[in-house]
């Protein structure tokens, strides 16, 4: 709560705390209460790892699952070794300049909130968006932004 509350402001911070459906579709029961605020660069460098595997859904799943529902400490490096080992994927020692410069990329491209959406049209979406948001940017001509 108290992290929401400082980027998104009290009123946000209330509404998240009593979402009980965030994840509920997947099969993910949200505790923001049990989520551990840690730096997630490791975490973010597991999941390009798995990504490259063919494991990334598995991954994403798993670490969304271990942040907020099982209240694990997805900075720690044993953490995250298990649930490497959890979804069949092999960490690697590399990648972490390689992801650096790409989130400089992104960045300087004016992503600010996650998640973000890349579309074929040349567009994207950050953050929360209503639905018409992500009908204009599918209709929209390839190549256009």
């Amino acid at each position: 709560y108290d992290v929401h509350k400082e980027v998104f402001g009290e009123e946000d911070a209330r509404a998240i705390a009593a979402d009980t459906s965030f994840g509920a579709a997947d099969g993910i029961e949200a505790h923001f209460d049990k989520a551990v605020h840690v730096n997630t660069f490791e975490a973010h460098r597991l999941l390009a790892a798995a990504s490259a595997q063919g494991r990334g859904e598995q991954m994403a799943e798993r670490l969304f699952r271990a942040y907020l529902t099982d209240g694990l400490n997805i900075g720690d490096a044993d953490t995250l070794r298990r649930l490497a080992a959890e979804t069949g994927v092999e960490p690697v020692t590399g990648g972490a300049e390689e992801l650096r410069a790409r989130l400089a990329e992104v960045r300087r491209d004016g992503v600010t909130s996650v998640p973000l959406f890349l579309f074929d049209t040349g567009r994207t979406i950050s953050g929360a968006q209503p639905q018409d948001a992500f009908r204009t940017a599918l209709e929209a001509p390839v190549g256009t932004v």
